[in-house]
């Protein structure tokens, strides 16, 4: 079973070249078998303004790195050129859970890594064991059911391993597998990328995933365990999507803009003196945002 996951680009940017994205532009669609699928004609519609910038491939059988090495050999064997793969090692202090193996192909880059499924021990969240795991296994392990479909390359069908993917994409939901508390726990950065698809698609926050979200402990692991280069990397998203101000929005009411953004330790700042900062950079960057769409529909 093989998981194809295609990160977009507007198709006014065909031809540009590009290098390895910061972050998920698009939905995952993974291959496998299940009785819940849409033909590859629904697929399309869902991606007909969107190209592929770089893909991820998941594994059944194998990690990553072992893939990429024989990727290699086969090419070397049919002639063709080679390439280096670069090695994301795992890092579950800091979240990072799978090791991941990445190469470009031809004009892709190419993320290799195995399906994931864990067990954990009694009254403990950390995984006692992590091991190669089926689709829907690893599909209830993904951050949002939108991002755990699964394209079948064999009969060029989607599939909706949770059961739930396609009704939140009809409902303009985002919503998790798992309970949302511990799927954001699992790895505190998803926050900020429900927020950032949210803003991306126009949808609406699942009611328990925005209680989730404005819970001190995931406010407590997204300080403690993401790297603020990864926080970066979802804001600057953010401020590129659709709806810039509805994501900073979503930041501030959800109590997270002193998490992300945190005044505190740049000047002298507690808590309740950032959140009036926060609400006047909202209303200018309203104000702005406005402003420059109004430009834009009415050029001089």
């Amino acid at each position: 079973v093989t998981r194809l996951t295609s990160k977009y680009k507007s198709s006014s940017h065909d031809n540009a070249s590009t290098g390895p994205s910061a972050g998920r532009h698009g939905t995952k669609v993974i291959g496998g078998s299940s009785s819940s699928s849409r033909t590859n004609g629904e697929v399309k519609a869902l991606t007909q303004a969107s190209n592929p910038v770089d893909i991820d491939i998941a594994l059944d059988d194998m990690l990553g790195r072992d893939f990429a090495e024989r990727l290699n050999h086969w090419l070397s064997d049919h002639g063709r050129q080679t390439h280096s793969v670069g090695v994301v090692l795992k890092n579950p202090e800091k979240s990072k859970h799978l090791e991941t193996a990445t190469m470009k192909v031809g004009k892709f880059w190419i993320d290799f890594v195995n399906l994931r499924a864990e067990e954990y021990t009694e009254d403990s969240r950390i995984p006692d064991i992590m091991r190669i795991g089926t689709p829907t296994e690893d599909a209830y392990r993904r951050d949002l059911t939108i991002n755990a479909l699964f394209y079948n390359i064999n009969t060029g069908r989607v599939e909706d391993m949770t059961g739930r993917g396609f009704d939140d994409l009809k409902r303009g939901i985002v919503a998790t597998p798992l309970p949302a508390l511990t799927t954001l726990l699992d790895d505190p950065l998803r926050v900020l990328r429900a927020i950032r698809f949210a803003a991306r698609l126009r949808f609406s926050m699942d009611e328990s995933l925005r209680a989730a979200a404005a819970d001190t402990r995931v406010r407590e692991a997204l300080a403690q365990k993401v790297s603020k280069e990864r926080i970066g990397s979802e804001v600057d998203l953010m401020l590129r999507s659709p709806d810039p101000v509805g994501a900073m929005r979503l930041l501030t009411n959800l109590g997270l803009a002193g998490t992300v953004f945190p005044l505190g330790s740049i000047v002298d700042k507690d808590m309740d003196e950032e959140y009036p900062i926060f609400d006047a950079g909202l209303h200018l960057l309203s104000t702005t945002h406005d402003h420059l769409c109004y430009c834009k529909a009415n050029p001089p």
